[in-house]
């Protein structure tokens, strides 16, 4: 085999350790780059949150919604912050779910609004769809918006709110970290390790280049007021991914937006692999309708910095594969502990906690991601919230099933 054949092989296998160290530097030096939220003596005053409505839809599956519910009543309700609650008429086991986490407080009853919605319209957001009905019952002067399996901690609100500043100026979204606790199910298991290696080193870099992209849609928040002068909602109720529907709004007002490094803790049932293939379907879509809306810079320095490093661990396992050498083995090797050991640090150092490392199901999940971005390059069609949605464009979908059955 000649020298050239092998240095090549060996490059490959490098690819690994050497594009994982960049990224997880870049987060890094993001992190530390972060201004720090400090929390003020006053932080558990009952009316700290006051001026918080917590926009929450509701939307029934999963076992654990009415203790996620409940969580978010306790350290936002209990804080004084607004809870709207929002379901939909035909969902049941929704509304079952609110009353039991009602009665485990009722004496924080007064901080909810429960609000019943109609199905939308074909080709309609149905998240956003509630959100648009909602806001004009909000009084305060941040909204809030989280999912309904969120428990968001108030260290975290805290932060969110400092970093929108006092209103004058350009729009200003703030957003937080995502990190999973372990839930019950296979496909659980797999979206959770999934979420917690991939989150600082996705979220974090894109702040020290000149704007960031996009925010977790699980949990953000503006002022009220920045928020009516895009005008809300309800431009963007034909937008299926609304995250990106609302951090496009904001940068096209000359706004910015504000990822910041502390936790919204979330849990969702999975039950099986299967399930979890979806959700990652659905996901690697959405990222892909990203990319698209994206300028050809924005788009390369994305495939680069997102692209190349997910598709590093094939190229090095596949290099190794064919010509097994000992330099290739610790090349390898290295990959695989900076993936495990370097993401746990990082999630340690945004959330104070991580889970125990499992190096296997690591390595799995992030074997298994280029093959979720093939198949979103070539199955356009998801599940979501009980429908299944042809997807062309963000603001242009179809619902395969207006009814609402899935086949």
């Amino acid at each position: 085999m000649s020298v050239g054949v092998n240095l090549i092989a060996l490059a490959a296998c490098l690819s690994w350790p050497v594009l994982e160290l960049w990224r997880q530097l870049a987060a890094w030096r993001a992190l530390r780059a972060m201004p720090r939220s400090t929390s003020p003596a006053h932080a558990d005053d009952a009316q700290r949150f006051a001026h918080v409505d917590a926009l929450q839809p509701i939307r029934s599956g999963d076992p654990s919604l009415s203790e996620a519910l409940g969580a978010s009543l306790r350290t936002l309700g209990g804080r004084g912050a607004r809870l709207h609650w929002l379901i939909d008429e035909d969902d049941t086991a929704a509304a079952s779910a609110v009353r039991a986490a009602l009665r485990m407080q009722p004496a924080l009853a007064a901080q909810v609004a429960v609000s019943v919605h109609p199905p939308c319209l074909q080709g309609v957001n149905p998240k956003l769809f509630k959100l648009d009905r909602a806001l004009a019952q909000c009084r305060g002067d941040v909204v809030l918006v989280l999912d309904d399996d969120a428990r968001l901690p108030a260290a975290t609100l805290e932060a969110l709110t400092t970093a929108l500043g006092d209103g004058d100026g350009p729009p200003v979204i703030t957003t937080a970290l995502p990190i999973y606790l372990p839930a019950r199910g296979a496909g659980a298991r797999l979206l959770a390790r999934f979420v917690n290696d991939s989150a600082a080193v996705t979220y974090l870099p894109p702040r020290l280049g000149a704007r960031t992209p996009t925010i977790n849609g699980m949990c953000w928040a503006m002022r009220r007021d920045a928020l009516q002068a895009i005008d809300g909602f309800a431009p963007r109720l034909r937008h299926l991914t609304d995250d990106l529907a609302m951090a496009r709004a904001v940068l096209a007002a000359g706004g910015c937006i504000e990822q910041r490094s502390e936790p919204v803790w979330l849990r969702t049932d999975l039950p099986d692999v299967v399930a979890y293939v979806r959700q990652m379907h659905r996901w690697m879509l959405f990222a892909l309708l990203l990319v698209r809306s994206e300028p050809w810079p924005s788009r390369l320095r994305i495939a680069f910095g997102q692209g190349l490093p997910t598709c590093a661990p094939w190229l090095s396992l596949l290099a190794f594969a064919l010509l097994p050498t000992w330099p290739g083995a610790v090349a390898l090797s290295a990959g695989l502990l900076l993936h495990v050991v370097g993401r746990r640090a990082l999630q340690r150092a945004c959330a104070g906690a991580a889970a125990a490392m499992q190096p296997l199901t690591s390595l799995l999940v992030a074997l298994l991601l280029p093959l979720h971005l093939a198949q979103a390059l070539v199955d356009r069609r998801i599940r979501w919230r009980a429908h299944r949605y042809r997807v062309h464009a963000n603001d242009r979908f179809e619902d395969i099933d207006p009814a609402g059955k899935i086949g």
